[in-house]
């Protein structure tokens, strides 16, 4: 069903980093916009497009352990390393697409934030997890700006395109160079 094209956009979510076992399970270490419930859904792809058939998974630390239909030893999955696991953004949209309910923070990369006041802050060039809380980095002359991506700073924006809108509190832009 799932066939990418350049402006599909592949998003990733997780790289296999080794195999487990003898039985051709796969370990992911998984990356920011990781959602367990995609592996489980017709939109988890490889980076290539085609669609990855999970027969089943589990979380383990940091990672996820998968088991692919269709692959059943240690060679074959040795043979996936480095492969990258993920969704095509033109599916994000679609209604069924199981994405959780504050949205995935890919979303937010390469659009334009501006304050409730209507104040140009900047661009969006990377989003960071810091273990509680997503940031917002923008780039500027002297470095960088940090957005924490939570209410009440960050509006909420389910969308893929368009202006996010921030409230800042009085000084983070000061203290942060914006």
């Amino acid at each position: 069903m799932n066939s990418a094209t350049p402006q599909d956009g592949f998003v990733a979510m997780a790289e296999v980093v080794k195999a487990v076992g003898l039985k051709g399970e796969l370990k992911l270490y998984t990356l920011l916009d990781f959602h367990a419930p995609i592996l489980d859904s017709e939109y988890a792809v490889w980076e290539d497009g085609t669609p990855l058939a999970a027969a089943g998974h589990r979380p383990a630390g940091n990672c996820e352990v998968v088991r692919l239909a269709g692959c059943s030893s240690r060679d074959q999955a040795d043979g996936l390393i480095g492969r990258r696991v993920g969704f095509l953004r033109a599916d994000y949209a679609k209604a069924d697409f199981p994405r959780p309910d504050a949205g995935l923070p890919f979303r937010w990369l390469g659009r334009p934030l501006v304050t409730a006041a209507g104040q140009t802050v900047g661009e969006v060039d990377e989003v960071r997890w810091t273990g509680g809380q997503y940031l917002l980095v923008l780039k500027s002359g002297s470095g960088e700006v940090l957005i924490p991506a939570v209410a009440p700073i960050l509006a909420f924006d389910p969308g893929l395109e368009g202006e996010l809108v921030i409230d800042p509190p009085v000084g983070l832009l000061d203290v942060q160079g914006g």
